[in-house]
């Protein structure tokens, strides 16, 4: 099928939007940046001569083979004390409000993410929650992305058929593969480090990939 026909295919049959959170609507660079400083502070780490930017590389190596991100690189590394993500380090992408402000007047629009308990506050600080009509949080579910128990939960919550909803993620092994296979559109937004996920065959191919949230309004017109 042709972007075109795809693109047609989106803004005829789609009825509900799923966003991932980190790298998709929220930059993370600032937390992964003070996890991997706050790790290389370690007194493991400084044992090893382990630097900041020896972590950081192997996270954007982890990242390249599509590899669980932050487990990867404590597990190559051998780390016994793990530094924790900081989400008062994450930022709004600007273009984010206007683009579900946008998507919101035609379209539901929810959230699939593996995130700690207090998303829909946190989302509710960034100014968003109100354009969400489902939040699928993996603290709520007790399973996490790639389980395809949370997507099942996230459709089971909208009473539409998969293939009339599309997932957003920044992840080819959280989101875009899993979703496809519940027969979910996808949308690879190639953000942060999740932009460095490689697609090896076609049960991982997005039907699109962008590289900021503007870039979706087109293809929902």
């Amino acid at each position: 099928m042709s972007n075109s026909a795809k693109q047609k295919n989106f803004a005829q049959f789609c009825k509900v939007i799923f966003f991932d959170i980190g790298f998709t609507l929220v930059d993370e660079t600032d937390c992964w940046l003070a996890r991997c400083a706050e790790q290389a502070a370690t007194k493991q780490a400084k044992a090893l001569g382990i630097t900041a930017d020896d972590i950081y590389r192997e996270l954007q190596r982890a990242c390249r083979d599509n590899l669980p991100q932050f487990k990867s690189v404590v597990k190559n590394f051998g780390f016994v004390e793990t530094a924790p993500y900081r989400c008062e380090y994450e930022k709004l992408y600007p273009d984010a409000k206007f683009v579900l402000e946008k998507l919101s007047q035609n379209f539901k629009l929810g959230v699939i993410a593996n995130q700690s308990d207090g998303l829909s506050d946190r989302l509710a600080d960034f100014g968003i929650l109100h354009f969400f009509d489902y939040v699928i949080s993996s603290a709520d579910c007790k399973t996490s992305k790639p389980d395809l128990r949370i997507f099942q939960t996230a459709l089971n919550k909208t009473n539409v058929f998969a293939a009339e909803t599309v997932m957003i993620g920044d992840r080819i092994d959280n989101d875009i593969a899993p979703a496809k296979q519940v027969g979910m559109k996808t949308i690879w937004i190639k953000q942060g480090l999740g932009g460095l996920n490689t697609v090896r065959d076609e049960s991982e191919r997005p039907d699109f990939e962008i590289s900021n949230l503007t870039e979706l309004l087109p293809l929902f017109e």
